[in-house]
């Protein structure tokens, strides 16, 4: 890109137009034969210097520096500039993926800057379900996506140990003790009805036998009911490799008078306003549609209140990054939460959210119900325990956080090529295959493979590899900075397409064939290739949180 805007500005050079007015951008073609990149700076160009696209573009062109990296520039109707890798650096590509091993991928872009992800968060009101499930994975791979790119990072998780539904859980859970204990109880109208707390309400029992029947007060209940159900989220977590640096308390905040500071600071700050006896928050000054109140007529606070208490301490710890992942239900409340950090003098922009939409669990073509309240979900566990966390964590990642997505069970369950984490798993243990193979047959493939004759590597199929294992590192941070995993995803799929594509392309034509005894050179440069190919594939599902398979 850097090549492309330096030629932009000389060519410009004492024009009335300029860069400042247009970005500089290389997009992927989507045809081969229009180069690797491509920008449409000229096309933009045009229009304010009143000259055509096509002369604007020879007229960059003309201007490139010669590089060494590059084929000579090309020029297409009606304007695009074209750029195609040649082979110094494909073979550049190729050793620096062998030489770098499990570090290729990685840079230090964001070196010294600290980054918090807070996730997951539900309250301890049930099990985790499949949408927690998502949730839970997206915030562990942004995660590991920062952590790639120089960040230092840490998880946190906060929830709600109080108020009214904690109180409803403790409630439910009580009726459930004294169904256990053979007494007479009703579960409130709006409890919780699930199964779980029948399970807890039985270890209860056993442990207390009569003691906490009468008299027992609610928050007894809650914390006993808070405490196992937390000990089991904290379960399907680890299955899923996910472990936190914090978990954090909204009673803490209470507790610590956190809350009532954070309003008196916004009162300071004229934020805040009293209006038919309740407190509210001035947050269309920061463009929120309507103001939003903090505090209600009977002197209790809102949701609201407590948020922005935790995320003013939050801001106080000095992260550079701060992510939030919401449910989608949380729309609208991005805009009044950053209008109070705007209002607390903090910097909003500081704060990224990001917002999992529903998750819809299909089988045999029957959509399944999600509700905790009702007891009617699928829990993550179940997901886990039949499918495993690595399949889980993929399928999760395989649509974009603000898309919904639907769990489709009876393609998890299929271990064909149809199964888009089998399908990548496949382009693994196909590496590992023809590297076994070539050890069979007297090769050494790690010896020797960055002086290979790498300039034998031409084939269409082979350059197109090259092409995508180059692009990975731009994937990683781009992925990162615009906090969206499946960018990693859908790499990952592109590049397992282009090696199915070659190892089919091999199988008929003997040319194309990874192992050729009669030809030493080429095969090890041929291995060569399936090295960084492997490392590649490896490198992109570490930061998804999979484990590559040898063999399937």
């Amino acid at each position: 890109m850097e090549l492309i805007e330096r030629a932009a500005r000389a060519y410009l050079a004492g024009a009335e137009a300029s860069l400042q007015e247009v970005a500089v951008e290389l997009q992927v073609p989507r045809k081969a034969e229009h180069g690797d990149w491509a920008s449409n700076v000229a096309l933009k160009l045009a229009k304010s210097l009143g000259r055509p696209p096509m002369e604007v573009a020879q007229g960059i062109r003309d201007h490139v520096e010669p590089n060494e990296l590059l084929e000579p520039v090309e020029v297409a109707p009606p304007g695009f500039i074209n750029l195609r890798l040649n082979a110094a650096w494909l073979r550049r590509t190729i050793q620096t993926v062998l030489a770098a091993g499990e570090a290729y991928g990685r840079s230090q872009a964001h070196e010294g800057e600290r980054a918090l992800v807070e996730f997951v968060s539900a309250n301890p009101t049930g099990p985790l379900h499949v949408g927690h499930g998502r949730n839970a994975v997206v915030g562990d791979t942004l995660a590991r996506l920062y952590a790639a790119v120089g960040f230092r990072v840490e998880r946190e998780y906060y929830y709600n140990d109080a108020g009214v539904q904690m109180g409803l859980l403790g409630e439910s859970l009580r009726a459930r003790y004294l169904q256990q204990l053979g007494r007479p109880a009703q579960i409130p109208d709006d409890g919780y009805q699930g199964e779980y707390l029948i399970r807890i309400a039985e270890r209860l029992a056993a442990e207390a036998g009569e003691a906490q029947a009468d008299g027992a007060p609610t928050a007894y209940f809650t914390e006993y009911a808070a405490q196992a159900i937390m000990a089991d989220i904290r379960r399907d977590l680890e299955t899923l490799d996910i472990r936190f640096d914090r978990f954090s308390l909204e009673s803490s905040l209470h507790a610590a008078g956190r809350v009532s500071q954070t309003l008196d600071r916004l009162r300071q700050r004229g934020m805040l306003y009293e209006h038919e006896g309740a407190l509210w928050l001035k947050t269309t000054d920061y463009g929120d549609e309507k103001d939003r109140v903090v505090r209600k007529k009977d002197g209790e606070t809102t949701y609201l209140a407590p948020d922005i208490a935790y995320h003013e301490e939050k801001f106080a710890r000095g992260y550079d990054r701060l992510v939030n992942v919401w449910g989608g239900d949380h729309h609208g409340y991005v805009a009044r939460l950053k209008a109070a950090i705007a209002g607390l003098g903090e910097d909003p922009s500081r704060l990224h959210c990001v917002l999992i939409q529903m998750v819809g669990v299909r089988e045999s073509g029957t959509a399944r119900k999600l509700s905790t309240r009702s007891g009617d979900f699928v829990p993550l566990a179940e997901i886990l325990k039949e499918f495993g966390p690595d399949l889980a964590r993929y399928f999760f990642l395989s649509r974009a956080a603000d898309s919904q997505m639907v769990f489709d069970l009876d393609l998890a369950r299929s271990q064909s090529m149809d199964n888009p984490y089998f399908y990548l798993q496949y382009a693994h243990a196909r590496c590992c295959s023809l590297l076994r193979k070539a050890e069979a047959q007297g090769f050494e493939p790690g010896a020797g493979a960055v002086t290979a004759p790498l300039e034998l590597i031409q084939a269409p199929e082979e350059r197109a590899i090259v092409v995508l294992i180059g692009r990975f590192p731009a994937v990683v941070l781009e992925a990162a900075e615009g906090d969206e995993p499946l960018t990693v995803t859908l790499f990952l799929r592109d590049l397992a397409t282009a090696f199915h594509a070659y190892f089919t392309a091999g199988n008929r034509d003997t040319a194309l064939r990874c192992v050729q005894p009669e030809r030493p050179d080429l095969t090890a440069a041929r291995l060569a290739l399936i090295l960084a190919l492997r490392q590649t594939l490896a490198n992109g599902m570490a930061l998804l949180g999979l484990r590559p398979m040898e063999r399937l």
